[in-house]
């Protein structure tokens, strides 16, 4: 599995995107196992972003050819469209009103319909990515360069305030509501909150190296490379498991 969206309306109900490119819906009922709803196919195999239209009645995913394709759950009815030249899309965001915005590791953020209306999709562009991240309204923007440089983007894009923390590792990003953004790095293991303004909530030293991040409510899973995913509480920065 390479990404994974839980259902914006219905509890238990979780998208996951396999390395084949296979998407499949699945319902988890308390100790059952899961229950596969829905098996679709995108044209593209490997890593990419997942994600599902407020509704919850569209899913989309967007890989590294350039092309965003959006499922209707209901008739399993896929359309696609190209959104630019091929380039990873680090972050898929759809807004509340269906448009889905794309962050690409060219630097481009590109934006289209949720049903992929013939015409020119809108985009802007920064310079190179190493990461991108949505707040959950989509209104700020976090993106990382390299060398650790980090920026924090208010919804007409200009940035409110910038980062560093020094490093030749890719930085990961993740945000707690719309009000901190929580910043890991691998080479000094640590994980780093930081208010709107800049200002460093708490910081946090990890044992083993972290790999990725996901946000539920005021707790943040963080996956690492062979071992257990550690918990924190995204308020205090405090180790609730693992570390």
């Amino acid at each position: 599995m390479v990404a994974a969206a839980w259902h914006p309306v219905t509890t238990g109900i979780l998208a996951t995107l396999s390395t084949n490119g296979r998407v499949t819906v699945w319902e988890l009922d308390g100790d059952r196992p899961p229950t596969a709803l829905l098996s679709l196919r995108s044209p593209t195999s490997g890593p990419a972003p997942l994600t599902w239209l407020p509704d919850g009645r569209y899913l989309a995913s967007a890989p590294a050819d350039g092309v965003v394709s959006v499922w209707n759950v209901e008739t399993s009815v896929r359309h696609a469209q190209i959104l630019g030249r091929p380039s990873a899309c680090l972050a898929l965001h759809a807004a509340p009103d269906d448009i889905l915005h794309g962050a690409y590791q060219d630097g481009t953020l590109r934006r289209t319909s949720p049903l992929l209306q013939p015409g020119r999709p809108g985009s802007q562009q920064f310079k190179p990515i190493t990461a991108a991240a949505w707040s959950p309204t989509g209104q700020t923007l976090a993106v990382a360069h390299h060398g650790g440089f980090f920026e924090v983007h208010n919804e007409d894009l200009y940035v409110r305030w910038t980062g560093q923390v020094p490093t030749p590792a890719p930085l990961i990003l993740a945000w707690h509501n719309d009000t901190a953004v929580v910043v890991a790095e691998r080479t000094g293991r640590t994980l780093s909150a930081f208010d709107t303004t800049g200002t460093l909530l708490w910081e946090r030293a990890l044992t083993p190296v972290p790999a990725a991040m996901s946000v539920a409510g005021d707790l943040l899973a963080v996956g690492c490379f062979n071992f257990a995913p550690i918990v924190v509480d995204l308020n205090t920065g405090s180790l609730l498991s693992g570390g």
